[in-house]
């Protein structure tokens, strides 16, 4: 039987549901240690996508269907851990023959996963930003010709398709207390690698800046606290955005010409969180914009911790009255059914 037989028999196990967004009330799961920390994430071979994750103290394999993209209906597999990097798997299911099959992970000089071996076949591991450093920002490649294309964006109009609709006055989000604003494109720390913003002031709609401060005051009574990554954004930087994309990468933002972002309306938000008494930012389960997998707001990986946060950031934000999206757990939009006005007022005009 040839390799790639022998692995799909062996992951024909039962099919569960993730349960990825399921937080029992009140439970707070523990941080996993460094250790295990460096063995999670995806790993390929065979043609074939396996993801390791922590629940609970204990590490699950995940065997990824082709094309389920958030995990929804991949075969789990729970590890018993024998000694360090060595484990076996139980296999599950009406369809069990091979019985128990040994999973052993391969570390580099640094500590982190590098391979796993199941069964004696060796899958690699994939590493996406921010998994090997402090750094979680994804980079494109860099441009030279900002100057040029702020020039064109500048130049531009909202289209009229885009002007109607609802419209009320923008707020400083810096009244809102035990609020952390961190405008990511106002730095080079992003994406871009180059700043979109003049200034670093985040803003929003009257209400929407008024259920953000209600989500602030739910979060505090779990002991966290929100950081605000991006608000408002004048069209002009969406349509620069989209413009310094690099071809091949332009689905990756709403088309600034037929159909804007939420941004534009200053109803929508990207949010994260932060422990208050150190004001120390959480590791999430992915960084902020990263074009892959972890972005997702069902993806199933990473820690118990990491999902619970992510679980409770939505739960606080869809409480407040925003809702979120599937491709980014980060982004929350308020009052998403109605329409509003997609506004050009440069941040340099607001107060």
């Amino acid at each position: 039987m040839k390799s790639k037989q022998i692995l799909a028999g062996i992951f024909a196990g039962l099919i569960f549901y993730m349960g990825s967004n399921i937080v029992v009330a009140g439970s707070v799961p523990d941080e996993s240690q460094r250790d295990v920390k460096y063995i999670l994430g995806m790993y390929y071979g065979n043609g074939e996508n396996i993801l390791i994750r922590e629940d609970n103290g204990d590490l699950q394999l995940f065997y990824r269907i082709p094309g389920d993209r958030c995990f929804e209906k991949s075969n789990m597999f729970p590890l018993r851990k024998n000694r360090f990097d060595h484990y076996t798997m139980m296999e599950a299911g009406p369809m069990s023959r091979f019985g128990e099959v040994s999973v052993k992970f391969d570390r580099d000089e640094d500590g982190y996963g590098v391979a796993l071996r199941i069964g004696g076949h060796l899958y690699t591991r994939m590493f996406f930003a921010g998994e090997r450093d402090n750094d979680q920002s994804y980079r494109f490649p860099e441009r030279k010709d900002w100057d040029k294309l702020r020039a064109e964006a500048n130049n531009c109009s909202v289209p009229q398709a885009l002007v109607a609709g609802e419209q009320e006055k923008l707020v400083n989000l810096n009244t809102i207390k035990g609020l952390r604003l961190k405008s990511i494109y106002a730095t080079s720390k992003n994406c871009f690698g180059a700043p979109l913003y003049t200034n670093s002031n985040l803003y929003l709609t009257a209400s929407a800046a008024a259920a953000l401060a209600k989500a602030q005051a739910e979060i505090a009574k779990r002991g966290y606290a929100l950081i605000i990554w991006d608000a408002y954004r004048p069209w002009s930087v969406s349509k620069l955005a989209s413009l310094a994309l690099p071809d091949g990468k332009k689905d990756m933002l709403e088309n600034p010409d037929t159909e804007g972002s939420p941004h534009n309306t200053g109803n929508a938000v990207d949010v994260s969180l932060y422990e208050p008494t150190t004001n120390v930012e959480l590791e999430m389960i992915s960084g902020f914009d990263e074009p892959s997998i972890r972005q997702y707001s069902k993806y199933p990986g990473g820690t118990s911790y990491q999902r619970y946060l992510r679980k409770i950031l939505s739960d606080v934000m869809e409480i407040a009255g925003f809702t979120g999206v599937e491709h980014e757990w980060w982004h929350f939009v308020y009052r998403a059914n109605v329409q509003y006005a997609h506004l050009n007022i440069p941040l340099e005009d607001l107060k």
